[in-house]
């Protein structure tokens, strides 16, 4: 326990009328902190249960479990005016979509902050707040019951800590990003993160990420692509994880086996007796849309990996990254994630085009570091 903790001012909150009225007064604010608890062990969607808000001096903490109406908060989340300060936020970016339907917009990570402004990559919560106010966080109540009423006062000291700190921390980081210039960098890489979360939370544009996809036949891989879009469908119907539908592993077999009738399902690899029970009608006729497309209405095949006489050149391309990362003092991840890596070296090695509509290889990058390795590498 540290003495800053002794003077903290908590306030519950747990009727619409009250979560109006502190949504109004954070409207007038520039930066609040947020935070979120949830519970997510065996359900497709996160359970919220409980959502902290400060700026600095109060920590509010909203009881979802007694709040039905959710417009203030909702016209919060997306108010203009006001920056909504998070660290490691795409789990919270899930809550608000599934609660409001909404985005924080606009937001700030601090974890994504942080890899520019001291070069430490997916620095956690407890070593930023020791990196800028030199105190030692308890996380003994991560893992606890959120769901429970009432919380405990550990529960609700954490929770509150949690966003009073990090209110206190924003500024701090923010005037380092500025001596750096670099604060409009990390903007950007928010803005691109907000981009992957919706990526990743569209089956129609994630399906092929399943392992060894590109092994597939067009029939095959279309047949995987229906049956991942359905997968996300029907988890979502029931509320349960991807995996307790079909495995991607059991997608994939399945998409090679092409099944026509249920004796052909059950070879399938890692399916059980239930998901094959409840599930296997709809797999056959899925295979049997399959069958009935002609050739050119088939998926086209995916990109194989790249040969291993690319290694070489793989290798170069990070190692210049890493340079250039060490140049600017930030972290060689943020400059250039290890997936991004991939479409310059398929361009350099083979002329494959690059996709610039990604938000991950424009703005600052394609300056600083994209249009540099193809310069440099397309003289090698």
């Amino acid at each position: 326990m540290n003495d800053q903790d002794d003077a903290l001012n908590i306030v519950w909150v747990a009727d619409n009328t009250s979560l109006a009225t502190w949504c109004d007064y954070w409207a007038q604010l520039p930066v609040i902190a947020v935070d979120t608890e949830f519970i997510r062990r065996s359900t497709y969607f996160p359970i919220t249960g409980l959502i902290q808000i400060s700026e600095g001096d109060k920590a509010v903490l909203i009881d979802p479990l007694a709040i039905d109406e959710w417009q203030p908060l909702k016209a919060l989340m997306v108010n203009p005016s006001v920056m909504k300060v998070f660290h490691a936020c795409s789990e919270d970016m899930d809550v608000f979509d599934r609660l409001l339907g909404v985005l924080p917009t606009p937001f700030y990570d601090t974890q994504i902050g942080e890899a520019y402004a001291s070069a430490q990559w997916s620095l956690s919560y407890v070593k930023l707040i020791f990196e800028y106010l030199q105190i030692a966080v308890d996380k003994d109540e991560t893992r606890s019951d959120w769901l429970q009423r009432p919380l405990t006062e550990a529960q609700k000291r954490y929770a509150a800590l949690d966003v009073v700190y990090l209110a206190k921390v924003y500024p701090m980081q923010i005037a380092r990003l500025e001596a750096k210039n670099m604060l409009d960098w990390v903007m950007e890489d928010c803005e691109s993160l907000k981009w992957q979360y919706q990526m990743n939370a569209d089956p129609e544009q994630n399906w092929d990420g399943v392992k060894t996809a590109w092994r597939l036949p067009p029939a095959g891989l279309t047949l995987l692509r229906l049956l991942f879009i359905w997968r996300d469908e029907q988890a979502r119907k029931e509320d349960v994880p991807k995996g307790q539908i079909l495995k991607d592993r059991t997608l994939w077999s399945l998409a090679k086996i092409m099944p026509t009738h249920h004796k052909a399902i059950s070879e399938a690899e890692e399916i059980t007796g239930r998901q094959h029970r409840l599930y296997g009608e709809t797999v056959l006729k899925k295979v049997a849309l399959v069958n009935e497309l002609s050739a050119d209405e088939y998926q086209r095949p995916l990109e194989i990996p790249l040969p291993s006489q690319a290694g070489e050149l793989t290798k170069a391309i990070k190692s210049f990254v890493r340079e250039r990362a060490d140049a600017l003092d930030i972290a060689p991840e943020a400059m250039m994630k290890r997936k991004l890596l991939d479409p310059l070296v398929r361009h350099l090695f083979d002329g494959t085009d690059i996709d610039w509509q990604n938000p991950a290889l424009t703005g600052w990058r394609r300056k600083e570091i994209v249009d540099p390795v193809l310069e440099k590498f397309n003289k090698s």
